[in-house]
């Protein structure tokens, strides 16, 4: 017997791991019945163990909370030096149980939580109707020993794999700790691997809401409704998020509860919310590189094949686009031997999608670095998350979008490039709004805010995506590709060829002043649709020759000696038997040199009462010397910051009601020209405004920032005038002045005026900073 002191209490027990044990069991047992812990007073003051009594405070058993909670305050009386004891020897204490798909279709991956021991755990499975049977080793039962590794603190991650399944066959599992004591028992069910089906859940990031019996709710909702729609669904494969804490234990508890993946395998995609070294704990992939794409020690990349399909996943929270696709290459040849009539690309962030994040640095990067291999490979369908909004994608190629196909009973034969797809929340925990122009490579884009899951059903000639909403199981979209070589492709002829170029302007030396250039060629078909040009079906000519180059994505650049002046780009198109030659495009390569008439941080009056300036408030001649001054950013609270401009500078009143702020803050600065005629024709404003701006030089309008087009009031907020695309935080941008909007500019003093408006009353922030520049005559 020992005695272990425990806040000044005395515990008298032999067997500690086993009350642990126990506690924590019949909380978890309680959880189960009602979503609530409960104290194991009640139990553990009559339960004998081995003949043993075992006595505990009051004060120290009288305690209500989570597993993970009971576990934390009971750890200090863990014995690890035995085997655990339980009162009922048929039970074992284990939480987070994962399985997923193997290597191939004739293993699965088991992962689970233990108490922490050192002793590691074991997979018993066998066909249906057998028995697991006390004391014996029926030979119909097969066991597996798990791998032991470290897991959170009180914990003990063990792993396993299982192997020799057969198809279409329903086998029973448990997993025990190695001393006889086992979990209750699960069932799965393996299917065919030539016609089968999968599902794609988008981020269920448990606990996004802030509600977390509500998240668990609707995943569990999402699951049995898309499994009672397809019960004979192979595996599930997840795009990422699984919770939204990436070190919460209680978060990834409930990201396990539903039964359904207890007994259907689920190939687990690291997004940003889960990507420390908490998921590899709590997930068993197989043929993982650990050392490409790992990210934060949450773990590298890696893939399985199911029959005639190659599934690979990324870890896309690490922006090394060469470790990405050196990974995709090294599958490509390890996998050589197999014949694959489809391969599916699997990660989070998503490269396609149309809300928030769909023009970050980092989606942007990954797009530009994967895209090429993605094409190369010839990947049939990209599956990702993120952006907790729906978008299925036009067919990609080239960073283009595919439309010349042909079609059969709503069916894309035999199409160029790949499909991919955005799914929206799984659990419905978030929601984001998307993007009010829709993007040139969306085919479909959809925010329901409700929670949402994809079937994709596999034979061996195609691919259907079908897209469904849980609240009303309601057909959202639907896509479907056939590959077959015995249907010979008929699309229209190609009618017109067309080059166009994002800019005009190449200056002699590097700057980011002017947009990049970058030209297309657009083809047309005789039915006046889209004709879909590549680039080996496109050669660029040009006059002079050798003042530029151009890549084979159209991006143009000067060569070393290029001199200033005029060249003339056009392109030659061989595709369906015919040779076209396109009008051409004239650009100029130009001696650059530019000044900033307004810098950053620069002094502004501004008017912050809530009051109607009046219709000539923005004019050269408006009397602003009643307003407040201080220099930019300006806005509030105070200590806000946004790149690249930084921290509040000038903190701005909002009124006295912080639930019915100001719909409108009025600022002015002033600048001096010498010499307007010196100023050139081309000039930039890089701003920051939260949340909408209109912008004034000399009186007249030369931009906006997510502001629509006409007038408004002075105590209108932008969810007055459209609650449908209220817009995004934290976004800078650039807005591009040509000849005739500088023309505005006089010698002598000029004015600055901007509007900065809220989206609603209750807007928690206001920010403002720009920087105005132009590039100068040289000649």
């Amino acid at each position: 017997m020992r005695l272990i002191p425990l806040k000044s209490k005395v515990v008298e027990f032999i067997g500690a791991a086993a009350l642990l044990s126990f506690i924590c069991l019949s909380g978890a047992e309680s959880a189960a019945a009602d979503g609530e812990s409960k104290t194991g007073l009640a139990l553990a003051e009559s339960a004998e163990m081995e003949g043993r009594n075992v006595q505990l405070s009051k004060e120290l058993l009288n305690f209500s909370g989570s597993y993970k909670e009971q576990y934390d305050r009971f750890y200090l009386l863990l014995d690890r030096s035995g085997p655990t004891v339980f009162p009922d020897a048929s039970r074992y204490l284990v939480s987070s149980i994962a399985f997923a798909p193997g290597r191939n279709e004739q293993e699965m991956n088991f992962s689970w939580y233990s108490p922490d021991t050192r002793n590691s755990g074991t997979v018993e499975y066998a066909k249906a109707g057998s028995r697991f049977a006390a004391g014996t080793e029926a030979a119909a039962v097969q066991k597996s020993m798990a791998h032991l590794d470290i897991a959170s603190t009180g914990y003990a991650s063990n792993e396993a794999i299982i192997s020799g399944l057969e198809p279409s066959t329903e086998y029973i599992y448990r997993v025990g700790d190695g001393y006889g004591n086992w979990s209750e028992t699960y069932s799965f069910h393996t299917q065919e691997t030539d016609s089968y089906n999968f599902l794609l859940m988008g981020d269920p990031q448990i606990g996004a809401s802030g509600n977390l019996k509500a998240d668990i709710a609707g995943w569990n909702e999402t699951l049995e409704k898309a499994l009672d729609k397809y019960p004979m669904t192979s595996f599930i494969q997840s795009a990422g998020d699984q919770v939204e804490s990436r070190n919460s234990e209680e978060e990834y508890e409930a990201y396990f509860a539903p039964d359904a993946l207890k007994r259907l395998p689920t190939a687990t995609t690291i997004g940003n919310h889960d990507n420390t070294i908490f998921y590899e704990y709590h997930f068993n992939v197989p043929n993982q590189n650990a050392e490409l794409g790992n990210y934060d020690s949450s773990g590298g990349n890696y893939y399985f094949t199911y029959g005639d399909a190659l599934f690979v996943n990324l870890n896309s929270n690490q922006t090394n686009g060469e470790e990405h696709v050196r990974f995709m290459e090294e599958t490509i040849e390890a996998t050589s031997g197999q014949d694959f009539k489809w391969k599916f690309l699997v990660f989070h962030h998503s490269i396609y999608s149309a809300a928030v994040h769909s023009t970050s640095d980092h989606v942007l990067g990954l797009r530009e670095q994967l895209v090429p291999a993605i094409d190369r490979l010839e990947f049939d369908a990209v599956l990702m998350g993120h952006d907790h909004s729906y978008v299925r994608s036009h067919q990609m190629k080239g960073f283009k979008p595919l439309k010349n196909h042909m079609i059969e009973d709503g069916a894309v034969i035999n199409p160029e490039g790949t499909i991919y797809l955005t799914g929206n929340s799984a659990s419905g925990s978030k929601f984001y709004p998307m993007n009010e122009d829709p993007e040139p490579y969306s085919a479909v884009r959809e925010q329901l805010e409700v929670p949402t899951f994809m079937n994709v059903a596999v034979t061996p000639t195609s691919l259907e995506f079908t897209t469904y909403r849980t609240d009303t199981m309601e057909l959202v979209d639907t896509y479907k590709i056939v590959k077959d070589s015995s249907i010979e492709v008929e699309v229209p002829g190609l009618s017109e060829a067309v080059l166009t170029a994002t800019g005009t302007i190449l200056p002699t030396e590097p700057t980011d002043f002017y947009p990049e250039v970058v030209l297309d060629v657009a083809g047309t078909n005789t039915e006046g649709g889209q004709y879909d040009l590549f680039g080996e079906n496109i050669t660029y000519r040009t006059d002079p020759e050798g003042a530029v180059s151009i890549s084979p994505t159209g991006n143009v650049n000067i060569t070393e000696n290029a001199e200033p002046g005029e060249v003339e780009i056009w392109a030659e198109v061989a595709a369906d038997g015919q040779n076209l030659t396109t009008e051409p495009v004239l650009l100029s390569i130009v001696e650059h040199a530019e000044t900033a008439l307004v810098e950053a941080e620069s002094d502004w009056t501004y008017l912050d009462d809530g009051s109607d300036p009046g219709s000539d408030w923005m004019q050269p001649g408006f009397d602003d010397s009643g307003w407040e001054s201080g220099p930019s950013p300006l806005g509030y609270p105070e200590g806000d910051e946004r790149e690249p401009f930084g921290e509040i500078q000038t903190v701005i009143d909002y009124g006295e009601d912080e639930f019915d702020k100001y719909a409108t803050s009025y600022f002015r600065t002033s600048f001096d020209i010498d010499d307007a005629e010196a100023i050139g024709n081309y000039g930039i404003i890089d701003l920051e405004a939260d949340d909408a701006a209109i912008i004034y030089l000399n009186g007249e309008e030369i931009g906006r920032y997510n502001m629509a087009d006409g007038e408004v009031g002075y105590d209108d907020h932008l969810n007055d005038l459209d609650r449908e695309n209220i817009p995004p935080e934290n976004k800078s941008t650039r807005i591009t002045l040509d000849g005739a909007e500088l023309a505005n500019l006089k010698d002598g003093e000029n004015i600055i005026a901007v509007e900065v408006r809220q989206d609603n009353p209750q807007s928690s922030d206001v920010y403002w900073d720009m920087k105005f520049s132009v590039n100068l005559n040289t000649d």
